[in-house]
């Protein structure tokens, strides 16, 4: 019959010790001070669940909260995008925005609906789609059957 006593090897006691260990740690959270981000003097911290905002984002949000009015902000996408130093200290921003693209865009479809103040700042920077000086794009009354006369026009 054999021992129900089971031996264990040399390397059992360091298993155990390990896992003690890693409970331990598991248990105290692992705490240790951690440094705290932007401890440094002029350094600028950020609580963990928010993050700094561009330029585009802030003018974005400034004009869902209604402080903005949609023609300005638009106007102060363009600042961002070709004269960013024209642009109010509340909405600049040292992270980068990604791409101008959206801008010019927007821009080129809704010119119709900037003042004509916004629209002759803006006209410095970005060329709106239509007949050179016409204030009329047009691009509000594109329709499939509008379309359709043009390319009958251009065949």
């Amino acid at each position: 019959m054999r021992n129900s006593k089971q031996r264990h090897g040399p390397g059992a006691s360091a298993l155990a010790a390990g896992v003690l260990v890693v409970a331990f740690l598991v248990a105290s959270g692992c705490s240790s001070s951690a440094p705290e981000i932007g401890s440094e003097e002029g350094v600028t911290s950020y609580p963990t669940d928010e993050r700094p905002m561009s330029s585009l984002e802030l003018i974005e949000d400034a004009m869902r909260a209604g402080a903005l009015e949609y023609s300005t902000a638009l106007l102060y996408k363009v600042y961002v995008m070709f004269e960013p130093e024209s642009l109010p200290q509340e909405y600049q921003s040292d992270v980068p925005s990604k791409c101008g693209t959206p801008v010019i865009s927007e821009v080129q479809r809704n010119w119709n609906m900037l003042s004509p103040d916004d629209r002759a700042e803006i006209a410095q920077y970005i060329e709106p789609i239509g007949i050179p000086g016409d204030d009329d794009t047009q691009l509000d009354d594109v329709t499939p059957d509008r379309l359709e006369d043009e390319r009958e026009k251009l065949d």
